[in-house]
């Protein structure tokens, strides 16, 4: 499919109003990713009611039911991002995860809800590799932490909307139209998306050098990408922040309302402003940040951005801890919104580190690979496990004791991220970097 070229400079040109634009429309869409995926946090409480459900069987559908699938489909996803048409397949995307979303709300049981948790993971694994693989190409490696950063302040406005909306919903209304509103907006941007933005030419932000196109099968292309120095550990790091993390959002809401005896419409506002406002907020300062420092000390750097990312799960995880730990719930809040402020601020740093190393023709592979470890065991496993513990704990803080057991798991990501710095830094040192144009294996 013919992609079209855009104006774009590897220097310090400004950045075309449609740049912006762009930006601007990928992130609205992200955002309607953000509430399909996040929704199901709040009504978790009365589903189990209503159906009687088990922790265990609520964290299935929170966390399994959409992690597997979404793993299934990320991989040819990202396969098909790096060679055909980037803005049609993510209308496709669109338009499938925000119909299952809204077809969640008329579920029969749990089953019923768990085939349109599936359809949602299987359509939602598009969005991220498409999107970061569009922007990609609309900002330079410069510009890139500043841009992802602002592309997922769609993460907390999403979860603020899911929860903020959604939980005045479910009070006045009930959980069914929760979901069947969910589902609009993504509907709405479909078509704004189709007929306004335009596919760029791939690689037209990246140096000739890295540019240039890989043409291999799948299997070669992913032993190409694990041997970018660092890629592995990134990926890993990724995996664990998110299950740590995202465990922690979906449960929440039920923490608060079973230790702390809030309403779920109180319960959803204090998660949608941690998570939400201060979650944008965060990511968007770690984002704007990064870039500033790395524009005084000479430019982007993968190593020194990997550094600086790696302390921001620790801090997630040591607010995490306290939050749990807190009986009263004046401090429980408190230390729930520092959490909240560092929930979103890894992904600018990181992911700009792997959309850099990996390079043009390999950057949507490497998003879904990324994508289907994160969600398939990030997603999938901290939400179950979460669930579990508070199965086996049992009384109304076993849901405290699953979260606290979740924020091992931030640590372990911080860990990881300081051995991807240590990995590219020795692959410089080997003079397997050319700092002009990226990572060569």
């Amino acid at each position: 499919m013919r992609e079209e070229a855009q104006p774009n400079s590897l220097t310090g040109k400004r950045i075309s109003p449609y740049n912006w634009y762009v930006l601007a429309v990928l992130t609205a869409i992200q955002t309607s990713h953000g509430i399909d995926r996040a929704i199901i946090g709040l009504v978790l409480q009365p589903l189990g009611l209503e159906f009687g459900l088990t922790d265990g069987q609520l964290g299935i559908l929170a966390g399994v039911a959409y992690g597997i699938f979404f793993a299934l489909a990320a991989i040819p996803f990202g396969a098909v991002v790096d060679r055909f048409n980037r803005k049609n397949l993510m209308t496709m995307a669109l338009v499938g995860w925000s119909g299952a979303t809204a077809l969640c709300g008329m579920a029969t049981g749990f089953w019923t809800l768990l085939m349109g948790r599936a359809i949602v993971g299987v359509a939602e694994a598009g969005g991220t590799p498409t999107g970061m693989s569009i922007l990609s190409d609309y900002f330079d490696k410069n510009r890139r932490s500043t841009a992802i950063g602002i592309w997922y302040l769609s993460s907390g406005i999403g979860f603020a909307l899911a929860f903020f909306v959604g939980g005045w919903i479910v009070e006045h209304y009930g959980w069914r139209w929760a979901f069947i509103a969910a589902g609009i907006p993504g509907l709405l941007l479909a078509p704004l998306l189709f007929a306004t933005v335009r596919e760029p030419k791939r690689g037209n932000q990246d140096s000739a050098e890295e540019a240039t196109t890989i043409d291999a099968s799948l299997s070669i292309r992913i032993k190409m990408l694990f041997a970018r120095p660092g890629f592995a550990f990134a990926l890993a790091a990724i995996t664990c922040i998110a299950t740590g993390i995202y465990g922690m959002s979906i449960w929440l809401a039920t923490f608060l309302i079973r230790s702390h005896d809030m309403a779920i419409s109180e319960a959803g506002i204090t998660v949608a402003i941690a998570y939400g406002i201060l979650g944008s907020v965060g990511g968007l300062a770690a984002g704007w940040g990064v870039d500033k420092i790395n524009a005084k000390r000479g430019g982007f750097d993968p190593v020194r951005t990997a550094l600086i990312g790696s302390i921001i799960p620790f801090l997630t995880a040591a607010s995490g801890f306290v939050t749990v730990a807190s009986v009263d719930t004046n401090m429980a809040v408190g230390f729930l919104m520092l959490a909240g402020l560092f929930s979103a601020s890894y992904n600018g740093p990181v992911y700009a580190v792997i959309v850099t190393i990996a390079g043009s023709q390999l950057r949507g592979l490497a998003v879904s690979a990324v994508q289907m470890s994160a969600n398939l065991i990030g997603v999938g496993l901290g939400a179950w496990l979460i669930g579990r513990v508070s199965d086996y704990v049992g009384g109304k803080d076993g849901v405290a004791w699953g979260i606290g057991a979740a924020m091992f798991f931030c640590l372990a990501g911080g860990l990881c991220l300081i051995f991807a710095a240590q990995s590219i830094k020795k692959a410089t040192r080997k003079d397997e970097i050319n700092m002009n144009g990226g990572l060569h294996v």
